[in-house]
């Protein structure tokens, strides 16, 4: 189980994430045209929302009892504890996340295209979260508004996932209609 405390501080650090990619949408819009404006404000962006997801997913796995044997973790060991949460499944497969509703919506599915078998578990802004981490200058234009998005909402993803292991006497059911996102807007 995951205690209340544990879960406001993965909530607040999100929010805090979330907070500045909205404030981006005062100099770039968030739509499809724009989807591959890159900043430095993106690649901060995405560095912070990727390493939280990073830790969540540590999280997942331990809570999942899914322990890496050579203490190794990365995305393709996390497909599996991604898989075992039934949230994130539907969160990933089913709806969308919009940062707006118009029909210049940027649109992302996040996990989408999660595969085990596939470098980075073939998805694109992890990759390109690894390309900025490992050398942000040379990997500039992964720092874009796409991939700060879709790791955003990953993030937004995993942390409604958390709720899931929150104890029935901690408020999980308030915290389940509760917590969520000022930003990103799921369509079902």
């Amino acid at each position: 189980m995951l205690d209340r405390m544990r879960f406001e501080m993965y909530w607040s650090y999100y929010i805090s994430i979330e907070e500045m990619l909205r404030k981006t949408s005062q100099y770039v819009s968030p739509s499809k045209e724009n989807k591959n404006t890159y900043s430095d404000e993106f690649a901060k962006i995405i560095l912070l929302s990727c390493s939280e997801i990073d830790s969540i997913l540590k999280k997942l796995c331990e809570l999942n009892g899914i322990i890496c044997e050579e203490k190794k973790y990365n995305m393709n060991v996390y497909v599996d504890a991604i898989d075992k949460i039934r949230m994130v499944k539907e969160l990933a497969y089913s709806p969308e996340l919009y940062t707006s509703v118009n029909e210049k919506a940027l649109i992302v599915f996040p996990y989408q295209n999660l595969n085990k078998n596939k470098a980075y578990a073939g998805l694109e802004w992890w990759r390109d979260y690894q390309k900025i981490k490992h050398n942000r200058i040379e990997n500039a234009e992964c720092g874009n508004l796409y991939n700060a998005v879709s790791s955003v909402a990953a993030h937004l993803i995993l942390v409604r996932a958390l709720i899931e292991f929150l104890d029935e006497y901690s408020g999980k059911e308030y915290v389940q209609e509760n917590k969520w996102s000022d930003y990103m807007i799921p369509c079902v």
